[in-house]
């Protein structure tokens, strides 16, 4: 665990001296004005949208912190070879890997966690408003998604053979997660059993990230959260992320460095 730690350290640090905080403050700035900007423009509760498109706005940081993050590690540590430096130590290659979930993880964190407590401050100190319960779960929730992100990209980044290959991979993957809805409505849907059959392999293979999409209903008053809800989202997480990091740590212990 004292190996993993280590590792997990040492991703942090490398992933702050690459300037990511940087992109943080930027994306505070640039997401908050423009979810601020559009619910004045919106009819409704300007509170209510404000909220909705900042939940929005926290993923997209996460997303864009994540994806930058594998673009540039994969260029220190497979192009530049910096990872030898890292297995030449007395450590097996799946707590590397388990290190660098952990390192990437807790960037991100902190990003998601800094721009919530910036949206929320914005919303109780300046416009004198409530935070909703479900913020802080959506929030959770969203932190949870990145998680199983997180797991997959680096997985992505064992597998793949380029840095463009592993940012495409990851991008693509989260654009059909978030898809998984319209596959559900499918699914329920007369359709040929071949189709249905591509539809439940797409859904099985994929990361179904509408299970943690809770932004939309932040204000949603028949919306009940209870510890079965809780239990479904985390084994689903846990499952899918174990799985998805075993395939990385697989092809990670196949692959040679030359």
């Amino acid at each position: 665990m004292r190996r993993i730690f280590c590792v997990a350290q040492f991703t942090f640090r490398e992933l702050i001296r690459s300037n990511m905080l940087y992109i943080w403050f930027l994306s505070v700035v640039v997401f908050s004005a423009l979810a601020f900007l559009l619910s004045i423009l919106s009819f409704g509760e300007v509170q209510k949208i404000f909220m909705d498109l900042g939940l929005v706005g926290m993923e997209f940081s996460g997303l864009l912190v994540l994806i930058l993050s594998l673009a540039v590690t994969y260029n220190t540590e497979f192009d530049q070879k910096a990872i030898y430096l890292q297995l030449a130590k007395p450590i097996t290659r799946g707590e590397y890997l388990l290190g660098r979930v952990f390192g990437f993880f807790s960037i991100i964190s902190l990003v998601i966690i800094g721009m919530g407590l910036f949206i929320a401050g914005l919303v109780t100190l300046v416009g004198g408003g409530q935070v909703p319960v479900l913020f802080v779960y959506s929030t959770l929730f969203l932190l949870i998604e990145m998680f199983v992100l997180t797991t997959l990209g680096l997985t992505f980044q064992m597998i793949g053979t380029s840095m463009v290959g592993v940012v495409l991979y990851t991008m693509f993957t989260i654009f059909l997660g978030h898809g998984m809805g319209q596959v559900d409505w499918l699914l329920n849907q007369k359709l040929a059993p071949t189709v249905k059959t591509m539809l439940r392999i797409v859904h099985f293979l994929l990361p179904n990230l509408e299970a943690f999409n809770l932004k939309d209903r932040i204000y949603d008053p028949n919306l009940v959260l209870g510890w079965t809800q809780w239990q479904e989202v985390l084994l689903y997480a846990f499952a899918y992320s174990f799985v998805v990091f075993l395939i990385g740590w697989i092809n990670l212990e196949k692959r040679e460095f030359m």
